[in-house]
């Protein structure tokens, strides 16, 4: 036998044992969260958990998450969900101040119907908004709805609509309105977690806590 044909033995004894080895089985996580905190905030988080624990994968779902809680165990693992200030289950990760938001040359003109960009019902801001501008008898109507933050942010960026943002999150085209404005309710950003978490959710948890929660984190807005 030449030493070709030795080397060509070894190398496929080598990928046979290789595939008898057991392999290493992928955990998976299901995180929930918000769609301006799935853009701006959780992806640098992510970041930093991926290089920590590549053999954990997360699987993240942005949108409306007023119903996500209700669904962890099931579809979730983790949801990061918002609730008005001083109410709502799971741990309180930070404090959000709602704000109007518009495109940088719109203007609010008294009397004039204000055009509002927002998300379905269910969503906070969107009962905010409605609240508040009814109790200030302002005359408004509601010119966009979407679910997704980039629509409701290109609306607005037009000049098309005002909208309500969180003040740390607020879209780089957009700039907060104040004169002529009811205020807005506080938020609160709070983290729920399915019971009998795994470890890799437990992980992945304890991660995001101490990253949102720290003020001086140099990685947040």
């Amino acid at each position: 036998m030449n030493s070709s044909s030795m080397q060509s033995g070894c190398d496929l004894n080598a990928e046979a044992v290789d595939a008898l080895r057991p392999r290493k089985r992928e955990a998976v996580v299901r995180l929930g969260v918000m769609d301006d905190y799935g853009t701006v905030v959780i992806p640098p988080l992510l970041a930093q958990f991926a290089k920590s624990h590549p053999e954990i994968r997360v699987e993240i779902e942005t949108g409306l998450t007023a119903t996500m809680p209700a669904r962890l165990g099931e579809a979730y693992d983790l949801v990061i969900a918002m609730h008005p200030e001083g109410h709502g289950d799971g741990e309180l990760l930070r404090r959000e101040q709602a704000v109007w938001a518009a495109a940088m040359s719109y203007s609010v003109r008294p009397h004039d119907t204000l055009p509002v960009a927002l998300y379905p019902p269910g969503c906070l801001f969107r009962q905010w908004a409605a609240d508040a501008l009814d109790a200030a008898g302002m005359p408004w109507r509601l010119a966009f709805v979407s679910r997704t933050l980039a629509a409701v942010e290109a609306i607005a960026a037009q000049g098309l609509a005002i909208t309500v943002v969180k003040a740390r999150t607020l879209p780089s085209r957009l700039h907060i309105l104040s004169d002529g404005l009811p205020p807005l309710p506080g938020a609160d950003i709070r983290l729920h977690r399915a019971r009998n978490l795994s470890r890799p959710a437990a992980l992945l948890a304890d991660h995001l806590q101490l990253g949102i929660s720290q003020p001086a984190s140099h990685i947040l807005p």
